[in-house]
């Protein structure tokens, strides 16, 4: 019988199904942790990651998927709103490209 090798795409796909696997395991003793007889939620928050952007004397840390953040803050002149991008039109396209064989 022909030996079959994986090529490339189908090595990395299989590497990153592996390690969302792994942290999937790995996460959830976190995600069960609770405490004492009072039935306290100590505080948590979901998020999806996240980064930093700078530019122009400026810097925007941040995270996706946080919908706990809180209310607008002001001050000088600018505003941030935490959580998801609610209310925000963006009007863009999203290039996929068409792969064929």
């Amino acid at each position: 019988m022909m030996k079959r090798h994986m090529t490339p795409l189908q090595r990395r796909l299989a590497f990153v199904l592996l390690m969302l696997l792994v942290t999937a395991i790995l996460g959830k003793g976190v995600v069960v942790a609770q405490t004492g007889g009072g039935y306290d939620l100590t505080w948590s928050t979901i998020d999806g990651g996240g980064s930093s952007s700078a530019g122009g004397g400026y810097q925007l840390i941040g995270t996706l998927g946080q919908p706990d953040a809180g209310a607008t803050l002001n001050g000088g002149g600018y505003s941030l709103s935490g959580g998801f991008w609610g209310g925000v039109s963006i009007d863009s396209k999203v290039y996929l490209p068409l792969i064929r064989r």
